[in-house]
């Protein structure tokens, strides 16, 4: 599994951990600190995952972690939830017991009820904890009522306090009781949430975040153009996230809670009235959607059509980055020429993370394709080499999963390791006749690959070259091979390589052709009978 799909499936599985399990949870138990708990939760999850994943197979974790959101979702919750609602019942039923008692007082002739204790029998007061005869605590079911018959009439007429008799705002949490008593205040002096006032200080910092934000939404959807990798786009996200919610702390009940929290032996009132003349409107509500409106629809303006960014170089121009554009995701056409002077060079990255991408002219200015210039672009389907290629980077064609054919001019002298890794419908490559190597990983996981060529001028083959190509049935050498080694596992895995005829003198790496059903002949007919495929 690769890092941006783990990545990718961790944020979807935290997103619904956090909202279907985490937070009914932290509502369920947090009581006035419901944000903590969460937190505590969220970090502690967090820390449990890393650890499992040192001692454990990440994907196993992550299979587990995905089937607790539906355990911790339609089970967990559910059931703490249900045992929260008993013993609230439990508290009611008592609170109704005692109530009872009082309000039979209000009669002229009354039966008395008294409570006795279920185990030993004694008489137990409304007020006791615990039966002072046999020590049984004063519960639900260790508590019994029964009719004194003894009892005088009272006239006297009791009340029962009930949490109906106190104000509502003490039930809340206690953030949410703070705010609602500084929205009292406000009131009482006059200032109405519809008004939207706020401290200037405030509100200048405000601007500045609001400011900040439309920057960065700017730079992030320009981002989109320029195709870097998906980690990238998951931080940007992060940030404009956090931001986000930084300013939306910025409002007058919040700072006259942080005001009251630096100083609470004072009174409420009178810290309202200590700011109430530094308050001006927040107009920052139009100004944000103003400015969100820019961040976004600029970059599209300015990246309608896909644009080439030059770098100058000692003998013309190199492509340093090419960005897609609204109206062209599969075509990409380099110039041959640019503020009259040539281009020469395709630098590292140039066309790589382009998931639409299916067909790129080049000029046969360019003398060098840099690494991994058209890495992760799974569509591409044609691309012309130039013709005075001299270099060819690593990992350049790396994943290109649609290429199906290339050709690749005399002019190249080198060709970097990973070039074609894992162009699984590669079928035809022609080499360069000038080429002294193919490196490390050249044409690891080809499998459409068949049948190759290699020049005579090859005097090496890396480590894993050919590594997992299940259809490569010939590899071809001439007696004029300059051939002189052959690496660890180079042909490891060709499952359809059933003979191969090499150059004499070659030195062959005992795991080169490790699993292959390969035998190897050589051109002054000494035939190997060594199975290689048994290492």
């Amino acid at each position: 599994m690769s890092l941006f799909i783990y990545l990718g499936i961790q944020l979807f599985v935290t997103i619904h951990m956090s909202l279907f399990v985490l937070l009914p949870l932290s509502r369920i138990f947090g009581k006035d600190n419901i944000k903590t708990l969460f937190w505590k939760m969220f970090i502690g999850r967090w820390g449990i995952l890393l650890v499992f994943d040192l001692l454990i197979n990440p994907i196993v974790v992550t299979v587990v972690d995905f089937l607790s959101v539906f355990v911790g979702a339609f089970a967990v919750v559910p059931i703490c939830l249900r045992i929260k609602d008993r013993t609230s019942e439990i508290g009611e039923d008592n609170y109704r017991a005692t109530s009872s008692i009082g309000s039979n007082n209000v009669q002229q002739q009354v039966t008395k009820i008294a409570l006795k204790c279920t185990k030993c029998g004694a008489p137990i007061n409304v007020s006791d904890k615990f039966c002072s005869y046999c020590g049984m605590p004063f519960e639900e079911n260790n508590v019994m009522a029964v009719e004194d018959r003894t009892a005088t009439t009272s006239t006297s007429q009791k009340k029962v306090v009930t949490t109906s008799d106190f104000d509502p705002i003490y039930n809340l949490p206690e953030d949410k009781m703070i705010e609602e008593f500084i929205s009292r205040e406000l009131v009482k002096c006059g200032i109405s949430k519809e008004e939207r006032l706020i401290p200037i200080a405030i509100l200048k910092r405000k601007k500045i975040l609001n400011l900040i934000f439309a920057v960065l939404l700017f730079t992030f959807v320009s981002m989109i153009f320029f195709h870097f990798p998906l980690l990238t786009y998951i931080v940007g996200i992060i940030i404009l996230i956090v931001l986000f919610i930084l300013m939306r702390r910025y409002n007058l009940v919040k700072y006259l809670k942080k005001q009251l929290q630096a100083r609470p032996s004072e009174k409420i009132s009178n810290i309202v009235m200590g700011v109430k003349n530094t308050f001006v409107s927040d107009n920052t509500r139009v100004m944000f959607i103003v400015s969100l409106c820019v961040a976004v629809i600029l970059p599209l303006v300015i990246f309608i059509n896909p644009r080439v960014m030059y770098e100058k170089m000692d003998n013309g121009y190199g492509v340093r980055f090419y960005t897609f554009g609204l109206t062209n995701f599969t075509k990409a056409n380099i110039p041959e020429t640019y503020k009259g002077k040539p281009v020469v060079s395709l630098r590292g990255n140039t066309f790589s993370n382009m998931p639409f991408l299916k067909e790129v002219s080049l000029p046969d200015s360019i003398i060098e394709i840099r690494g991994q210039a058209f890495k992760n672009d799974k569509k591409l389907v044609k691309v012309n080499i130039p013709s005075n290629l001299e270099y060819l980077g690593g990992g350049a064609f790396y994943k290109c999963e649609s290429l199906r054919e290339i050709a690749l001019p005399d002019t190249l002298t080198y060709m970097g390791g990973e070039v074609f890794y894992g162009a699984k419908s590669l079928e035809k490559i022609r080499l360069s006749n000038n080429l002294s190597e193919i490196r490390g990983d050249s044409f690891e996981y080809c499998t459409a690959l068949s049948s190759i060529v290699i020049p005579d001028s090859v005097t090496r083959i890396g480590g894993h070259a050919f590594y997992g190509d299940s259809s490569l049935k010939k590899v071809i050498f001439t007696e004029n091979s300059q051939l002189s080694e052959i690496g660890s596992s180079a042909f490891r895995m060709c499952s359809n390589l059933y003979e191969i005829t090499l150059p004499n003198n070659v030195y062959v790496n005992e795991r080169a052709f490790k699993e292959s059903p390969t035998r190897i002949n050589y051109f002054s007919g000494f035939q190997d009978d060594h199975n290689y495929g048994d290492y």
